[in-house]
Formats: structure tokens, C-alpha cells, sequence
């Protein structure tokens, strides 16, 4: 059931978040831009794109009080040991 309320709470959070675009990471950019067309119309929504911009405006505060750039964190890799990088195969299962 549409709620006005939500509705109204989602757009003051999606004001918000257009004041700080330039400080989103790529993804939350792009996230930002879906829920901003998905909000044209009153009707449209889901329970949790209220939790996702809250979720967003909180990010940029953490990265701002620990001094790192949103173009810093795309570039953050985490690699992780596979299967076969120890320069054996992997092990084959039997069936």
C-alpha cells in the first residue's frame, strides 16, 4: 500500500543526497540516480530505499571523518588466495 508519508521521507532524503553528489562513490551514484527516477511519481517505491539513502549519507560521513576520497575506494581490491595460485591445479573431485 503506497504511503505518503514514506513517499515524502524518501524525497527529503534523495534532497539530501543531491546536495552531496559530488562525494559518491560510483555504485552509490548510480543508486542514487535509480531511486531519483524510481521517485518521479508518487505510487513507485520499496520498504528499503528509505535504509539505502540513509545507508549512503552515512558513508559519506564515515569517509569524510576517516580522510578518504570516494574515488580512493573503487580502487581498493581485496585479494583473496583461489583454488590453483599456489601454482597446483585445483584438486578434482571424485564423483
Amino acid at each position: 500500500m503506497f504511503s505518503l508519508t514514506d513517499f515524502a521521507e524518501v524525497k527529503r532524503l534523495l534532497d539530501r543526497v543531491a546536495l552531496v553528489q559530488d562525494r559518491l562513490t560510483p555504485n552509490e551514484l548510480e543508486l542514487y540516480r535509480t531511486l531519483k527516477a524510481r521517485y518521479e511519481d508518487p505510487g513507485a517505491g520499496s520498504f528499503d530505499d528509505k535504509t539505502c539513502l540513509e545507508v549512503i549519507l552515512r558513508n559519506i560521513e564515515v569517509r569524510q571523518k576517516i580522510g578518504l576520497a570516494p574515488g580512493d575506494t573503487t580502487k581498493r581490491i581485496i585479494d583473496l588466495p583461489r583454488a590453483g595460485d599456489d601454482g597446483k591445479p585445483p584438486a578434482e573431485s571424485e564423483s
